[in-house]
């Protein structure tokens, strides 16, 4: 009887083997997520035409939201918060404020009625900090005079970028670039801190500013602000509730707009967004969160070196960018309702 032996493989063949069995393993989970995103996006645009159809025959349903409070009346009381300052201490940090740079970080499309505002208010909080202080707006995408406003302003440094929505269509990865840029100059200038500013709504006074310094600038790390009639900027918050806007209040409307159930587009958003745009008391205090903006922005700057912008997936550029800071510095993060831009 003849006995086959079975082949002997050298150690390289084995080795080779091994390898294509990874690559090819590596491929097929690359499919499979390229596959599950392709059939949720097909599963989405279905649900959507399905609910259009139902929408047409059908009225549809309002949604209420459970619980009517805004987030920050349900979030509270919060713990640990930094306390204020005594006038004594205030005094001294003020007096401080003179040897520290402050670099202010714009971005602007179309904003040629509000660069005099915007200046005005800007340049009376630059004339509190060290004279090398510095603001910079980053300009894209304007078909008005917004570029000949801002060259007139000769303490700005402008930086043109012309048509970006070629390169970037997404609003957000628009606002990304703009915001990753500047804060590159803001770091290559060596700031103490950056104030990030929308340049359409900015007109916090002197005083409104430096009610972020009432606090122990040790217990923060970035100061958000506010406006005095509302809570507009919702789809930055995210809140340290495990369950009270601690997601993309946009992405949940949309969902819940297309669901099974028919709710009214008008009453989803009212109810997802409009009851946390409810004005913050300023004697409601600091509330700590885990991403706001709010318009306005003042970092640490030595909190922000390792952290960027990203708005991929139509996502608010901020949530990532503070994410970051609470991770790798451990940095916190606050709503201050004394603090408003407008």
């Amino acid at each position: 009887m003849l006995i086959r032996q079975q082949p002997r493989y050298s150690n390289k063949f084995k080795c080779l083997l091994i390898l294509t069995t990874m690559i090819c393993f590596i491929f097929l989970i690359y499919y499979i997520i390229e596959t599950y995103i392709g059939i949720y996006l097909v599963l989405k645009i279905i649900k959507t035409v399905i609910h259009a159809v139902i929408s047409s025959i059908t009225n549809c349903r309002p949604y209420i939201a459970a619980d009517q409070r805004s987030f920050y009346e349900r979030d509270y009381p919060q713990e640990n918060l930094p306390q204020r300052l005594s006038n004594s201490s205030y005094e001294n940090v003020l007096r401080q404020l003179g040897s520290l740079r402050l670099v202010v970080l714009s971005c602007g499309r179309n904003v040629e009625h509000d660069i005099n505002r915007f200046r005005r208010h800007v340049e009376s909080i630059l004339d509190l900090f060290h004279s090398s202080s510095s603001v910079h707006v980053f300009e894209s995408d304007s078909n008005d005079k917004t570029v000949e406003k801002l060259r007139q302003w000769s303490r700005a440094q402008v930086y043109a970028y012309g048509n970006l929505v070629s390169t970037y269509p997404e609003r957000t990865e628009r606002l990304a670039y703009c915001r990753n840029t500047l804060l590159e100059k803001a770091h290559a200038l060596k700031a103490d801190y950056i104030l990030m500013a929308d340049l359409d709504r900015f007109s916090t006074t002197i005083s409104s500013f430096l009610t972020n310094f009432h606090y122990d600038t040790n217990d923060w790390s970035v100061m958000t602000a506010t406006t005095s009639d509302s809570y507009f900027d919702i789809w930055a918050l995210r809140s340290l509730s495990n369950t009270v806007v601690n997601y993309d209040v946009w992405h949940r409307g949309w969902d819940l707009e297309i669901s099974w159930k028919n709710y009214c587009r008008e009453s989803v958003f009212d109810q997802i967004i409009g009851i946390h745009k409810k004005p913050i008391p300023i004697q409601r205090g600091l509330i700590e969160v885990r991403s706001a903006f709010g318009g306005a922005g003042l970092y640490k700057a030595n909190a922000t070196y390792k952290c960027q912008y990203n708005g991929a997936r139509t996502t608010c550029e901020h949530v990532p960018f503070n994410l970051c800071i609470r991770k790798m510095y451990q940095g916190r993060i606050f709503i201050n309702p004394a603090f408003q831009v407008s």
